[in-house]
């Protein structure tokens, strides 16, 4: 029977962590006050699954002083094995949802006003991962009460770097009008409107994008010169 802790996205964290180190880098070091994942010769990485907003104060104070590295891994696919509450296998399946770059910007926008800045790469890992569930009542109602014990990692996929204002604006369309709204994105990205907001959201306090008023009740935006 495989031992399974209620790991969510540690083993992950740490799987990514350790590949970033590799044989240089040192792990769990702290620096000006603050605990990083990794310090490699010429950069820090920390390695961020979710909750972006949690940085802030350690950009800000690493940031003048020291390159900085924040790696966000998407799950561009997942396996999904289904454990009863003793361990055995129930069944396994690969999940039908793809993530995609643009998932970058839920994360992205609490900490969007600091960026871009010329000592800060944040880089988007494309991962499969393996996700273990376990069926023992005590998980999300969506998920009918199964857990997510674990998420591990299976293979990267690749990797996308974001650093100037050139590298953000890359993920709008080439064939967006001068002015467009979240609709427009909507049609040309095929996103929904919860991911699509995020997007203009923190190109805006990135002062990237501006407001250059309004098409009916929609809100205009322009990329800014």
């Amino acid at each position: 029977m495989p031992t399974i802790g209620r790991l969510n996205e540690t083993e992950l964290h740490e799987q990514l962590k350790h590949r970033y180190a590799g044989e240089c880098g040192d792990s769990e070091c702290l620096v000006d006050g603050f605990i990083v994942d990794v310090r490699l010769e010429d950069e820090l990485v920390e390695i961020q699954t979710r909750g972006f907003g949690r940085m802030r104060r350690k950009i800000q104070a690493l940031a003048p002083a020291h390159r900085l590295r924040i790696v966000h891994p998407v799950a561009a696919e997942t396996f999904i094995h289904k454990l009863d509450d003793a361990g055995e296998l129930l069944s396994s399946r690969r999940s039908p949802r793809k993530g995609r770059l643009h998932e970058l910007f839920r994360e992205l926008v609490s900490i969007a006003d600091l960026l871009p800045h010329p000592n800060v790469v944040v880089e988007v890992v494309l991962v499969r991962v393996v996700e273990t569930r376990i069926d023992d009542g005590r998980g999300s109602w969506r998920r009918r009460g199964v857990s997510i014990a674990a998420r591990r990692l299976a293979d990267v996929v690749s990797t996308h770097t974001f650093a100037t204002r050139t590298d953000y604006l890359a993920l709008l369309p080439a064939d967006l009008p001068d002015e467009f709204t979240n609709g427009d994105l909507i049609r040309e990205c095929g996103l929904r409107y919860r991911d699509v907001q995020p997007i203009t959201s923190a190109l805006r306090k990135m002062g990237l994008v501006r407001a250059s008023g309004k098409r009916g009740r929609e809100q205009l935006y322009q990329v800014s010169r």
